[in-house]
């Protein structure tokens, strides 16, 4: 039902992503889609919002919600490029109805010319989308709204950009938005998992890497009591959050006090994040308080384990502290999950492939995953392979992390596919299941589980949880 009150009527979609993925854990994560839920808070007093996830739904649902619902504004999340021609496919459907589109995210910032170009996209967000989708809203015109380009009769304009929030004043995400019959979809490897951001940037420049371009070098935190409300919020109906930050680990003492925050409310939460190994060597103090805090699972960028690859990635590591970090997580009773590019090297031979592959194995990583060194845009690693004429492909349906993109002078393409698929098929997740329980449970002790267990509705549902993550394992869908 439309309230009166509000004329306009906004509907946020969140793409799906192409279905020609070949690796890694398929359908085994899902998270609900937490970038427009933030959108949607910062514009609930101006109009009437609903969020439809296409990665779930499909086209006919979507064609009655366009019908019912009948949006003034149809704003589409595209973040990765592989995406793209989703969202365009999406955007004329919501134009055939009558809409406005609005395309945001990481990908048409970074290429907002070719974005805005495209006959079916009205309006592109660059940056942050909170405030200016906002500005559009109440103005209802995207005339001198900072951070949006957009075309009016053809002529296409780009308005100045937006200075960077401060994340304490916009509103948390719109989570009640979410439809009931929906909630059960999110899940983090078959745990009810929710997700959150305590920061946003990264003040670290990867070669390979766009966020410090789409954050403006920038790295901001949001107060540590906010945090903590939100997350009391969140465990009403989920005990599993996955802190979404681009890179939890960089203010060392700030990390600390929210740690001490957590405990001392009692939260008795899982948490799960990404980290640089580099911090794990510096502050491993401060990955045992995480531990205590209730943290159990992190991402790490492994990327290579040549020193000389690692260099040239602007990665500020080497071999050595990539197998102590590994040592210092596992010590605390971390699940590492940590991703390998493959070809981070220009001159990378077949051998050198094969000799990652078998060190992967050998560091005990506990979800090993890989991809293909892919050359995003207004990255340094573009500009570098297309200044050298190595790029292979401009069509973004192949930038999936697993099509080969690099133009390399000891390999092939199709060798590329097949060191992948070789990767993928001579490594494990988790080697040893019941070891690395018993691993986790001599570092945590069983009070650890059993006091989050308790709070988690039953351990009828606790124990179903566990199962269902056995099974997966069986299945290789983890």
């Amino acid at each position: 039902m439309v309230s009166p009150k509000k004329q306009t009527r906004v509907l946020l979609i969140q793409p799906d992503y192409p279905k020609d993925y070949s690796f890694g854990p398929k359908n085994a994560i899902l998270f609900p889609a937490l970038g427009l839920e933030c959108i949607a808070a910062n514009i609930l007093d101006l109009a009437d919002v609903r969020i439809f996830d296409y990665r779930i739904l499909r086209k006919n649902d979507l064609i009655n919600e366009l019908n019912d619902f009948k949006p003034n504004y149809v704003g589409i999340s595209c973040n990765f490029s592989t995406q793209i021609y989703h969202v365009y496919a999406l955007a004329n459907l919501a134009k055939s109805y009558g809409a406005k589109t609005v395309i945001g995210g990481w990908h048409p910032t970074l290429v907002p010319d070719e974005t805005i170009s495209f006959p079916g996209v009205d309006i592109i967000i660059r940056g942050e989308g909170e405030l200016t989708f906002r500005e559009l809203i109440a103005k209802n015109s995207p005339i001198g709204v900072k951070g949006l380009s957009y075309k009016i009769n053809g002529k296409i304009t780009h308005n100045p950009s937006r200075e960077l929030s401060n994340l304490n004043s916009i509103a948390p995400p719109a989570r009640y938005l979410r439809p009931l019959r929906l909630r059960k979809s999110y899940n983090f490897f078959g745990l009810p998992a929710d997700l959150m951001e305590t920061s946003r940037g990264c003040p670290f420049n990867c070669k390979f890497c766009s966020i410090h371009v789409f954050y403006q070098k920038k790295y901001r935190v949001k107060k540590i009591k906010n945090i903590i409300k939100e997350m009391n919020e969140i465990r009403e109906f989920s005990q599993f959050l996955y802190i979404i930050d681009d890179n939890f680990m960089v203010y060392n003492e700030y990390v600390k006090n929210l740690c001490d925050a957590i405990i001392k409310s009692k939260l008795n939460m899982f948490f799960m994040t990404t980290a640089r190994i580099d911090m794990v060597n510096k502050y491993p103090e401060t990955f045992e308080k995480m531990a205590k805090a209730g943290f159990i699972f992190l991402f790490l960028g492994i990327e290579s384990f040549s020193n000389r690859a690692l260099k040239s990635l602007n990665k500020q590591i080497k071999f050595d502290e990539i197998k102590r970090g590994i040592k210092i997580l596992h010590d605390l009773g971390f699940i590492i999950q940590g991703n390998v590019i493959l070809g981070a090297d220009f001159n990378d031979t077949i051998k050198d492939i094969e000799s990652t592959i078998e060190y992967t194995k050998l560091l005990d990583i506990d979800l090993p995953t890989f991809s293909l060194l892919t050359p995003y845009p207004q990255t340094e690693l573009r500009n570098e392979i297309e200044k050298n004429g190595m790029l292979l492909n401009k069509n973004w349906k192949n930038y999936t992390w697993f099509t080969p993109l690099v133009k390399y002078p000891n390999l092939t393409p199709d060798q590329m596919s097949e060191l992948i698929t070789k990767a993928y098929s001579e490594t494990r997740f988790f080697n040893s299941p019941s070891k690395k329980v018993r691993q986790i449970l001599k570092a945590r002790g069983l009070s650890f589980f059993l006091t989050r267990m308790i709070y988690y509705k039953s351990i009828k549902n606790s124990l179903i949880t566990v199962n269902n993550i056995f099974k997966r394992i069986v299945r290789r869908e983890i």
